[in-house]
């Protein structure tokens, strides 16, 4: 990533571009043009929220990722991500299709601009995560699009309510089948106590969730 920041930097000379981590803790740096400031962990959801909402994009440059959280809640601030097309990734981020892109990776998808909330490219792409980085820090109603599809996306499909209600729907589904079969009590049991403690996570669970989709 730090040399796709470099690349941004030199092409983009006239813009002053700075690149914020949050959760890191140290001095600050420049890559060429660009500046790069370490900002510390926070613990108030609302103030990390308001770091999400002050960005024009957020990059996500992971090697190996099963679920990455901090893309969802980007997301949910409306801000289009620019991330590797690695682990669950894909099921998080709905991909642009640029002109330029051929890429047969079977892990990438492909939306146009009414749907997209991001960029995906390759974990060894330099060049194309800098490039997925200028085109949305220069085009401002195609980046302004991609968050406001983001927020959408994430309120339809990263909803607490709507997943706390699919596994119950699919404990259910799994109770149903072990009372079918009729043979195995312990399993209809399991299942019972389980679909149970999902249901009483559910409040819990949804206002955890509602603190960073807040605008």
């Amino acid at each position: 990533m730090r040399t796709a920041i470099a690349r941004v930097g030199e092409r983009l000379k006239e813009q002053n571009l700075l690149f914020v981590a949050l959760g890191e803790d140290g001095p600050g740096e420049r890559i060429g043009q660009a500046e790069i400031r370490l900002v510390p962990y926070q613990n108030d959801p609302a103030v990390v929220a308001r770091y999400y909402q002050a960005a024009d994009i957020y990059i996500h440059a992971a090697r190996a990722e099963v679920w990455g959280l901090t893309i969802t809640e980007a997301l949910a601030c409306g801000i289009p991500v620019i991330a590797t097309a690695v682990g669950g990734i894909p099921e998080q981020v709905k991909s642009l299709k640029t002109s330029n892109d051929n890429s047969t990776d079977c892990n990438r998808n492909h939306y146009t601009m009414d749907e997209a909330t991001g960029i995906l490219v390759g974990v060894e792409e330099t060049d194309g995560m800098a490039a997925a980085i200028e085109r949305l820090l220069t085009d401002e109603p195609l980046r302004l699009r991609l968050g406001e599809n983001a927020a959408r996306d994430a309120r339809h499909r990263f909803d607490f309510q709507r997943q706390a209600d699919s596994y119950l729907d699919w404990y259910a589904e799994l109770l149903a089948d072990a009372r079918t079969v009729g043979g195995d009590s312990f399993a209809a049991n399991d299942a019972s106590r389980r679909l149970q403690t999902i249901t009483s996570m559910r409040t819990s669970t949804l206002f955890t969730g509602s603190l960073i989709a807040q605008d």
